[in-house]
Protein backbone atom coordinates (compact mmCIF):
# COMPACT_ATOMS: atom_id res chain seq x y z
CA UNK A 1 0.00 0.00 0.00
CA UNK A 2 2.60 3.12 1.31
CA UNK A 3 4.97 2.09 -1.65
CA UNK A 4 2.11 2.45 -4.42
CA UNK A 5 1.27 6.15 -3.14
CA UNK A 6 4.96 8.00 -3.39
CA UNK A 7 6.13 8.51 -7.10
CA UNK A 8 4.96 11.70 -7.55
CA UNK A 9 7.13 13.44 -4.92
CA UNK A 10 10.11 13.43 -6.85
CA UNK A 11 8.56 16.57 -8.66
CA UNK A 12 9.62 18.17 -5.54
CA UNK A 13 13.36 17.34 -6.18
CA UNK A 14 12.58 18.13 -9.96
CA UNK A 15 10.82 20.97 -9.68
CA UNK A 16 9.96 22.48 -5.86
CA UNK A 17 13.91 22.51 -5.23
CA UNK A 18 14.98 23.55 -8.74
CA UNK A 19 17.70 26.08 -8.38
CA UNK A 20 17.38 29.64 -9.75
CA UNK A 21 19.23 31.16 -12.67
CA UNK A 22 22.83 31.21 -12.45
CA UNK A 23 23.46 34.10 -9.97
CA UNK A 24 26.33 33.25 -8.26
CA UNK A 25 29.88 32.93 -10.29
CA UNK A 26 33.60 32.10 -9.15
CA UNK A 27 34.99 34.28 -11.52
CA UNK A 28 38.10 36.15 -9.40
CA UNK A 29 36.21 35.17 -6.76
CA UNK A 30 37.38 32.58 -3.52
CA UNK A 31 36.61 29.21 -4.62
CA UNK A 32 32.87 27.73 -3.53
CA UNK A 33 33.07 25.05 -0.99
CA UNK A 34 31.03 22.48 -1.09
CA UNK A 35 28.49 23.09 1.58
CA UNK A 36 28.08 26.69 -0.53
CA UNK A 37 27.65 25.19 -4.07
CA UNK A 38 24.76 22.73 -2.42
CA UNK A 39 23.50 25.78 -0.80
CA UNK A 40 23.21 27.58 -4.02
CA UNK A 41 21.44 24.39 -5.13
CA UNK A 42 18.69 25.11 -2.60
CA UNK A 43 18.81 28.40 -2.54
CA UNK A 44 15.93 29.45 -4.64
CA UNK A 45 12.51 27.71 -4.73
CA UNK A 46 8.69 27.94 -5.89
CA UNK A 47 7.18 29.09 -2.55
CA UNK A 48 4.14 26.89 -4.71
CA UNK A 49 3.59 24.64 -7.42
CA UNK A 50 0.95 22.21 -8.77
CA UNK A 51 1.70 20.05 -12.25
CA UNK A 52 0.49 16.80 -14.00
CA UNK A 53 3.38 14.38 -14.09
CA UNK A 54 3.81 10.96 -15.31
CA UNK A 55 6.35 8.29 -14.67
CA UNK A 56 7.31 5.43 -16.31
CA UNK A 57 9.49 2.50 -14.83
CA UNK A 58 11.11 -0.66 -17.05
CA UNK A 59 13.42 -3.61 -16.19
CA UNK A 60 16.51 -5.29 -18.35
CA UNK A 61 13.42 -7.51 -19.88
CA UNK A 62 11.83 -4.30 -21.50
CA UNK A 63 8.62 -4.30 -18.82
CA UNK A 64 7.21 -0.90 -18.74
CA UNK A 65 4.48 0.21 -16.61
CA UNK A 66 3.24 4.15 -16.14
CA UNK A 67 1.67 6.13 -13.40
CA UNK A 68 0.16 9.37 -13.77
CA UNK A 69 -0.55 11.95 -11.12
CA UNK A 70 -1.55 15.72 -9.80
CA UNK A 71 0.71 17.33 -7.27
CA UNK A 72 0.47 20.85 -5.38
CA UNK A 73 3.55 21.94 -3.36
CA UNK A 74 3.40 24.51 -0.89
CA UNK A 75 6.40 26.54 1.34
CA UNK A 76 5.06 27.32 4.74
CA UNK A 77 8.06 29.30 5.70
CA UNK A 78 7.81 32.98 6.35
CA UNK A 79 9.58 35.73 5.18
CA UNK A 80 12.83 34.79 7.20
CA UNK A 81 12.38 31.20 6.26
CA UNK A 82 11.25 30.44 9.84
CA UNK A 83 8.99 27.49 9.76
CA UNK A 84 5.06 28.30 10.65
CA UNK A 85 4.35 26.79 13.88
CA UNK A 86 7.32 23.80 13.03
CA UNK A 87 6.06 23.06 9.42
CA UNK A 88 8.94 23.55 6.67
CA UNK A 89 6.10 22.44 3.43
CA UNK A 90 3.32 20.60 2.64
CA UNK A 91 2.89 18.07 -0.81
CA UNK A 92 -0.37 16.99 -2.10
CA UNK A 93 -0.50 14.13 -4.26
CA UNK A 94 -3.45 12.81 -6.06
CA UNK A 95 -3.30 9.93 -8.87
CA UNK A 96 -4.87 10.00 -12.16
CA UNK A 97 -3.64 7.01 -13.91
CA UNK A 98 -3.71 3.56 -14.02
CA UNK A 99 -7.35 3.05 -13.25
CA UNK A 100 -6.72 1.00 -10.07
CA UNK A 101 -4.61 3.85 -8.50
CA UNK A 102 -7.10 6.67 -9.58
CA UNK A 103 -8.44 8.74 -7.10
CA UNK A 104 -5.23 7.56 -4.83
CA UNK A 105 -3.11 10.00 -2.51
CA UNK A 106 -0.95 11.04 -0.02
CA UNK A 107 -0.11 14.00 1.97
CA UNK A 108 3.58 14.72 3.27
CA UNK A 109 4.15 17.11 5.93
CA UNK A 110 7.62 18.11 6.29
CA UNK A 111 8.70 19.09 9.54
CA UNK A 112 11.29 20.86 11.02
CA UNK A 113 12.03 19.92 15.00
CA UNK A 114 10.10 16.16 14.61
CA UNK A 115 10.06 13.90 12.25
CA UNK A 116 7.52 14.11 9.43
CA UNK A 117 3.83 13.27 8.99
CA UNK A 118 2.29 11.27 5.86
CA UNK A 119 -1.09 10.38 5.19
CA UNK A 120 -2.07 8.25 2.62
CA UNK A 121 -5.60 7.39 1.22
CA UNK A 122 -6.56 4.55 -0.71
CA UNK A 123 -11.00 4.73 -2.07
CA UNK A 124 -10.48 0.78 -1.47
CA UNK A 125 -10.58 1.12 1.91
CA UNK A 126 -12.52 5.03 2.39
CA UNK A 127 -10.07 5.94 4.80
CA UNK A 128 -7.43 7.89 5.49
CA UNK A 129 -4.11 6.33 7.43
CA UNK A 130 -0.76 7.44 9.43
CA UNK A 131 2.06 5.84 7.59
CA UNK A 132 6.08 5.53 7.64
CA UNK A 133 6.92 5.89 4.25
CA UNK A 134 10.62 6.57 4.60
CA UNK A 135 13.51 4.25 3.17
CA UNK A 136 10.50 2.32 1.55
CA UNK A 137 10.91 1.18 -2.26
CA UNK A 138 8.04 2.70 -4.17
CA UNK A 139 6.13 -0.09 -6.05
CA UNK A 140 7.06 -0.21 -9.53
CA UNK A 141 9.70 2.44 -9.29
CA UNK A 142 13.16 2.99 -8.97
CA UNK A 143 12.64 6.17 -6.34
CA UNK A 144 12.74 5.33 -2.41
CA UNK A 145 11.20 8.23 -0.17
CA UNK A 146 13.96 9.93 0.80
CA UNK A 147 14.78 9.66 -2.69
CA UNK A 148 12.21 12.69 -3.68
CA UNK A 149 12.07 14.95 -0.38
CA UNK A 150 14.22 17.92 -0.25
CA UNK A 151 17.07 17.83 2.52
CA UNK A 152 18.15 20.79 4.38
CA UNK A 153 21.63 21.78 4.15
CA UNK A 154 21.66 21.01 8.00
CA UNK A 155 21.28 17.37 7.03
CA UNK A 156 24.73 16.60 5.89
CA UNK A 157 28.12 17.18 5.59
CA UNK A 158 29.75 18.32 2.19
CA UNK A 159 33.06 18.66 0.58
CA UNK A 160 33.47 19.71 -2.97
CA UNK A 161 35.38 17.39 -5.10
CA UNK A 162 37.39 17.88 -8.29
CA UNK A 163 35.21 19.94 -11.27
CA UNK A 164 33.94 17.69 -13.81
CA UNK A 165 32.01 18.00 -17.68
CA UNK A 166 29.06 16.53 -17.69
CA UNK A 167 27.14 16.40 -21.28
CA UNK A 168 29.21 18.88 -22.46
CA UNK A 169 28.32 21.39 -19.11
CA UNK A 170 31.27 22.21 -16.88
CA UNK A 171 30.09 20.68 -13.21
CA UNK A 172 31.02 21.42 -9.95
CA UNK A 173 31.49 17.93 -7.90
CA UNK A 174 29.99 17.45 -4.35
CA UNK A 175 29.93 14.59 -1.85
CA UNK A 176 28.05 14.46 0.90
CA UNK A 177 27.56 12.22 4.03
CA UNK A 178 24.21 12.38 5.82
CA UNK A 179 23.77 13.08 9.62
CA UNK A 180 22.95 10.99 11.99
CA UNK A 181 20.02 12.54 13.24
CA UNK A 182 19.05 12.76 9.37
CA UNK A 183 18.57 8.64 9.68
CA UNK A 184 19.62 8.41 5.98
CA UNK A 185 19.14 4.88 3.90
CA UNK A 186 22.71 5.96 2.32
CA UNK A 187 25.56 6.65 3.66
CA UNK A 188 27.50 9.01 0.60
CA UNK A 189 25.69 10.93 -2.27
CA UNK A 190 27.72 12.91 -4.94
CA UNK A 191 26.45 15.62 -7.16
CA UNK A 192 27.51 16.85 -9.90
CA UNK A 193 26.17 20.53 -10.27
CA UNK A 194 25.89 22.54 -13.50
CA UNK A 195 28.01 25.80 -13.09
CA UNK A 196 25.35 27.82 -15.07
CA UNK A 197 22.18 27.32 -12.59
CA UNK A 198 22.94 24.86 -10.05
CA UNK A 199 20.85 22.68 -11.42
CA UNK A 200 22.20 18.81 -10.30
CA UNK A 201 22.87 16.81 -13.92
CA UNK A 202 23.68 14.08 -12.17
CA UNK A 203 23.45 12.44 -8.39
CA UNK A 204 25.11 8.95 -7.36
CA UNK A 205 23.80 6.83 -4.01
CA UNK A 206 25.61 4.62 -1.87
CA UNK A 207 24.11 2.39 0.63
CA UNK A 208 25.35 1.38 4.26
CA UNK A 209 27.81 -1.30 3.03
CA UNK A 210 29.72 0.77 0.52
CA UNK A 211 28.06 0.08 -2.80
CA UNK A 212 26.83 2.32 -5.33
CA UNK A 213 23.27 1.58 -5.70
CA UNK A 214 21.30 4.41 -7.51
CA UNK A 215 22.15 7.18 -10.38
CA UNK A 216 19.77 10.15 -10.92
CA UNK A 217 20.20 11.97 -14.17
CA UNK A 218 19.01 14.63 -16.17
CA UNK A 219 20.34 16.29 -19.03
CA UNK A 220 20.99 20.08 -19.84
CA UNK A 221 18.30 20.39 -22.60
CA UNK A 222 15.96 18.78 -20.18
CA UNK A 223 16.01 22.33 -17.99
CA UNK A 224 13.44 24.60 -18.24
CA UNK A 225 13.76 28.51 -17.36
CA UNK A 226 10.76 29.52 -15.59
CA UNK A 227 11.68 33.26 -14.97
CA UNK A 228 15.27 33.15 -13.29
CA UNK A 229 14.08 28.88 -11.82
CA UNK A 230 15.68 26.58 -14.06
CA UNK A 231 13.51 23.28 -13.99
CA UNK A 232 14.58 19.37 -14.83
CA UNK A 233 11.71 18.53 -16.74
CA UNK A 234 12.88 14.87 -17.44
CA UNK A 235 14.75 12.93 -14.77
CA UNK A 236 15.93 9.36 -14.70
CA UNK A 237 16.68 7.09 -12.16
CA UNK A 238 18.65 4.14 -12.47
CA UNK A 239 18.72 1.04 -9.93
CA UNK A 240 22.29 -0.26 -10.63
CA UNK A 241 22.07 -3.41 -8.76
CA UNK A 242 18.26 -4.72 -10.18
CA UNK A 243 19.23 -2.60 -13.67
CA UNK A 244 16.00 -1.39 -13.96
CA UNK A 245 15.35 2.70 -14.48
CA UNK A 246 12.09 4.83 -13.50
CA UNK A 247 11.79 8.24 -15.99
CA UNK A 248 9.56 11.28 -14.11
CA UNK A 249 8.33 13.58 -16.88
CA UNK A 250 6.84 16.85 -15.55
CA UNK A 251 3.74 17.17 -18.65
CA UNK A 252 2.66 20.45 -16.89
CA UNK A 253 3.80 23.24 -14.46
CA UNK A 254 1.95 25.86 -12.91
CA UNK A 255 4.92 27.71 -10.84
CA UNK A 256 3.94 30.15 -7.58
CA UNK A 257 -0.36 29.90 -7.61
CA UNK A 258 -2.02 31.21 -4.39
CA UNK A 259 -2.55 28.39 -3.20
CA UNK A 260 -4.95 28.39 0.54
CA UNK A 261 -3.75 26.47 3.06
CA UNK A 262 -7.05 24.61 3.63
CA UNK A 263 -5.60 23.09 0.30
CA UNK A 264 -3.48 20.57 2.10
CA UNK A 265 -5.99 19.25 4.60
CA UNK A 266 -6.44 16.07 5.26
CA UNK A 267 -10.01 15.82 4.16
CA UNK A 268 -8.81 16.54 0.71
CA UNK A 269 -7.23 12.99 0.60
CA UNK A 270 -10.63 12.14 0.04
CA UNK A 271 -12.47 14.46 -2.38
CA UNK A 272 -12.13 12.69 -6.27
Amino acid sequence: MQGALRPALALALAVGFASSGALHAEGAEEPLTGEQIYARVLENRFDAFTQEARMASGDRVGRVQETRFDLTFKDFRDAEKRPVRGVLSKTLVKYTYPFDLRHSGYLVIQNRERIDDHFVYLPTRRQTVRVNLRGEAVLGTDFSFEDVIPRDLADGTYVRLEDAVVDDAPAYVVESHPTASFDSEYTKFVFYVDKRNYVPLRTRYWDHAGIEVKELRTRPHNVQDFDGVHVPMKLTMRNLLLETWTTLEVMRLDPDPKLPDEVFELRRLETH
